[in-house]
């Protein structure tokens, strides 16, 4: 189990280390992150062929949209779920579900078919991040979460890296399905693999019910979200939503603050409490960076880049995040405190970048190289940051609450991808991208995007400097 929460700069936090202590757990670990981040860049690179072959172009936004909102709704299950079903069933019931689905997908005769697919696909996936993560307090001793908040990374990085190439091979020889299907036996691998090292039962205390009245609010609040993000022309609704989201939000943590019965871990919804800031620090960090989704639109359209050439320029975020993961995994105290307050710094940087560069058609090489570095930098100060804001999320919870802070981990970052398109959505919609007939009206969305993200990463830096004076483990001192 875990080690205590005291500070110590003399055990072994090796990546050695890690494998030696985590063993088979390493290897279910990185195979059920792996097989739902390759699943992810897989399959939207085949999406055009697949309606190509299956038609739907009409619901081809619902590929996305409805493995998202599945995903979510999965980590509300995790953090509510029955008592009797144990970290083991969890993971067991997870991969069947992705396994399910992608053998849905990979038989789908028409998209309705293939969409039904993605949700359950997208359930499992959700289940998958949260006992992933409630997997690194089981298997880890303390010492080594940041190390394995660094796999994490790196596996997800790779397969940012490998998915496109991966899942424009089978769309190239009309092999998509079998990209699905191959999913199906790796997910029963891996489902065999958790019953040998997940304990079966919690030792923790019995739910007392359902929090069902936050669970509704959570659920009105994606449809919310994904709504906003399938409008495109009319962006003043779109922003109605979202803003409606926020207060639906502010509602959630009113009720939560007074329930008996908790969705979420004591404080998450509170920015004065030192949980509510790691979540709500980490929540802008997702949505400051989800504005990658773009670039490889404005690489082609404004800079004439091949697809192939943007989307692996794009991946330099996914790269610098990789990086940085690994560079700082073995960081304590110090170090941790400067990654944290240094990470927001180098996204605004890398966003102002963008803003200045990624909307000029004039910037030539020197341009395209100033926005690869943007990018990079963007994911080079994501890498600084984000693992020890999580590790500290993870610490900050007692073993009891294991499965909500989890699961609540899980919920914030998929909620922050899907926010920040949203958002991203409505302003190049108002910035009239949609109309846009020449190149100016294009360089016009790129710019209000980029300088609107701007204004979002430098509430980051901030909520970094008050992490890092709130947090005890980040001061070098034990949690009292």
């Amino acid at each position: 189990m875990t080690a205590s929460s005291t500070s110590s700069d003399t055990r072994d936090t090796s990546w050695r280390a890690l494998f030696m202590s985590g063993g088979i757990a390493v290897v279910i670990f990185i195979g059920g992150t792996t097989l739902q981040a390759l699943e992810a860049f897989i399959s939207t690179a085949m999406l055009p062929t697949v309606v190509h072959d299956i038609g739907g172009l009409d619901l081809f936004a619902w590929t996305t949209t409805l493995f998202i909102v599945a995903s979510i709704l999965a980590t509300i299950f995790a953090a509510v779920r029955p008592g009797g079903i144990g970290p083991r069933g969890v993971y067991v019931f997870a991969a069947c579900c992705f396994g399910l689905g992608s053998l849905i997908c990979g038989l789908a005769p028409s998209m309705p078919v293939l969409l039904a697919g993605r949700t359950v696909q997208g359930f499992g996936a959700g289940l998958l991040v949260s006992a992933s993560l409630a997997m690194i307090r089981i298997a880890f001793p303390e010492h080594l979460w940041s190390r394995a908040m660094a796999l994490n990374a790196v596996v997800w990085g790779v397969a940012t890296l490998l998915g496109p190439a991966i899942g424009g091979m089978f769309a190239q020889y009309d092999l998509w399905r079998w990209a699905f299907l191959i999913v199906v036996p790796i997910a029963g691998i891996l489902a065999a693999g958790a019953v040998t090292i997940l304990p079966a039962r919690e030792t923790t205390p019995a739910r007392a019910g359902a929090p069902v009245l936050q669970i509704g609010l959570v659920v009105i609040a994606i449809l919310l979200i994904s709504i906003s993000s399938l409008i495109t022309d009319n962006p003043l609704l779109a922003g109605l939503l979202l803003a409606a989201t926020g207060v639906d939000i502010v509602l959630l943590g009113a009720i939560e603050a007074r329930a008996k019965t908790q969705l979420l871990p004591n404080g998450a919804l509170a920015p004065s409490t030192v949980v509510g800031t790691l979540f709500l620090t980490i929540l802008i960090f997702g949505i400051s960076i989800s504005s990658d989704i773009f670039a490889p639109f404005f690489l082609q359209k404004v800079h004439g880049l091949p697809p192939v050439w943007a989307g692996y320029m794009t991946a330099l975020l996914a790269t610098g995040w990789v990086i940085a993961a690994i560079v700082t995994a073995n960081f304590r105290n110090a170090g941790v405190r400067r990654a944290i307050t240094g990470g927001p710094v180098l996204i605004l940087c890398g966003t102002i970048g963008l803003a200045l560069w990624l909307g000029d058609s004039t910037v030539g090489a020197v341009g395209l190289a100033v926005i690869g570095a943007s990018l990079f930098a963007m994911g080079f100060g994501i890498g600084l940051a984000f693992q020890h804001l999580s590790t500290s999320v993870l610490a900050s919870g007692t073993e009891a609450d294991n499965d909500r802070t989890s699961a609540a981990l899980g919920m914030v970052q998929l909620f922050a991808s899907g926010a920040g398109a949203a958002i991203g959505g409505v302003i190049v919609n108002a910035a009239g991208l949609p109309l846009a007939t020449e190149i100016g009206g294009v360089e016009q969305a790129a710019r209000w995007l980029y300088w609107s993200f701007a204004l979002i990463t430098a509430l980051a830096i901030p909520l970094s400097w008050r992490v890092i004076r709130t947090v005890p483990r980040l001061l070098g001192r034990p949690a009292e």
